[in-house]
């Protein structure tokens, strides 16, 4: 079995960034059907939710209905056009950062680090980071090409062992989301909607 990297575009098609761009691309209006239904694995009533709250923000308004089979839908269109789609964010003493959100603060805050190092400066009391977390986290991103190795871990005859050493890569700090490790065997980056790197596929010699 031999494995290879291959460059990939791959569409993720979900999320209120991909709704809002659907719905920008829609001038003369759109349903909530329309939406959901160019979303991959997005229920009905979730664009409903999102659209609901971009028309109590003023964002979106009903401009008329139209039929759609048996049902009248709604139809919606963008008033206040932007690039960022419109985003209700958590509390955030309700809803803290993830392990993955918070070892990416680190890492854009630290010159460079150890994978030790990453898993502590992540940590709190209520959400620790365990080393083995940060490793992995570590590891795909250095296969994606968004952290680069400082120097590697090294073992010495006699005297034990010192770790890699860390630091991100200057054009891959995009913003403050967190890149996405996806079960395909590629990372995503929110900021840019893009992957990032190789995707690895592995391919089977009879």
């Amino acid at each position: 079995m031999t494995r290879k990297p291959i460059h990939i575009e791959v569409a993720m098609p979900s999320g209120p960034a991909h709704y809002w761009r659907e719905m920008m691309a829609r001038p003369k209006g759109f349903t909530i059907r329309e939406i959901a239904l160019c979303s991959e694995g997005v229920a009905y009533k979730t664009v409903k939710r999102y659209v609901e709250f971009l028309k109590a923000g003023g964002f979106v308004v009903r401009i008329g209905a139209k039929r759609d089979g048996y049902a009248l839908q709604a139809v919606y269109a963008v008033k206040k056009r932007q690039t960022k789609p419109p985003i209700k964010r958590p509390d955030p003493q309700r809803a803290p950062l993830t392990a993955r959100e918070a070892m990416w603060n680190a890492i854009r805050a630290l010159n460079q680090f150890t994978v030790i190092e990453l898993a502590v400066s992540a940590s709190t009391e209520e959400r620790p980071v365990a080393q083995r977390t940060a490793d992995h986290y570590v590891r795909a991103l250095l296969h994606a090409g968004v952290l680069q190795t400082v120097s590697r871990p090294q073992t010495h005859e006699g005297h034990g062992s010192s770790p890699g050493v860390y630091r991100l890569v200057k054009s891959a700090n995009t913003g403050p989301l967190a890149p996405k490790l996806c079960a395909a065997g590629f990372v995503f980056d929110p900021n840019s909607n893009r992957v990032i790197g190789d995707a690895v596929v592995s391919e089977l010699r009879a």
